[in-house]
């Protein structure tokens, strides 16, 4: 069956995270912290790039454990103040995906549906889309903050899918991670393209998906699929 909708992961796969998180790392730090020297500030950065473990970690856990290991300059900081830094200035340092908006907006003239589905909290998901300016690319847009369900539950995707007005076998998703966006969208009956460079197939997992390097690779990749439907 011809492929008529494309879906997306936003993380890592329209928006460069991790460039924006090393970039939100050194602010919070300048902000906070008692720093001597560059050398010392790259050394905090890159820890707390370490803690944060590419967003798969517990908020709450991960600003408890800076506001424990951190020269602050004011000892009353508390864990809430930097949580709300977080919730507040994250989204003003999101990044595009090279490539991003040029295929978003391809796909969009070649007359794909498209969506997103995001793993996350409604604010800081919704900020970081509105700041990138990509709400008006997507026909159905899901946070799962505000569905109740997340990727890689099947439900999340069937959501999805019944606004796009679409079937499974109709669609593809495009993602970064292996199993919330690869497997989840294979278990929901969607072919999955894995965007490799963030995340480390897991050993002994399921055969890789299709797999691209770059976002501009997905139009001539859905041409093929397309063509051998």
């Amino acid at each position: 069956m011809a492929i008529r909708g494309v879906l997306f992961d936003l993380d890592n796969t329209l928006l460069n995270r991790k460039q924006a998180f090393e970039r939100y790392a050194r602010y919070l730090i300048e902000q906070y912290a008692h720093v001597n020297n560059d050398d010392e500030l790259e050394a905090y950065v890159a820890s707390m790039i370490r803690a944060d473990q590419n967003g798969y970690r517990s908020k709450k856990e991960l600003y408890t454990e800076l506001r424990d290991t951190l020269p602050l300059k004011d000892a009353a900081t508390t864990v809430e103040q930097l949580l709300q830094t977080w919730f507040t200035q994250f989204s003003s340092f999101t990044v595009h995906m090279d490539g991003a908006l040029d295929i978003l907006e391809a796909l969009r003239n070649d007359g794909y549906r498209l969506g997103l589905i995001t793993n996350g909290s409604s604010g800081s998901q919704h900020g970081k889309i509105d700041r990138a300016g990509i709400r008006h690319y997507f026909d159905a847009l899901i946070v799962s903050d505000d569905v109740g369900v997340k990727k890689p539950q099947p439900a999340i995707y069937a959501i999805a899918l019944e606004r796009l007005g679409l079937t499974p076998e109709e669609s593809i998703y495009i993602g970064d991670h292996p199993i919330n966006d690869i497997q989840g969208a294979n278990a929901a009956g969607l072919r999955a393209v894995w965007l490799e460079g963030f995340m480390q197939w897991p050993q002994g997992g399921a055969a890789h998906p299709h797999v691209i390097y770059h976002l501009s690779e997905l139009r001539s990749l859905l041409m093929e699929l397309n063509r051998g439907a």
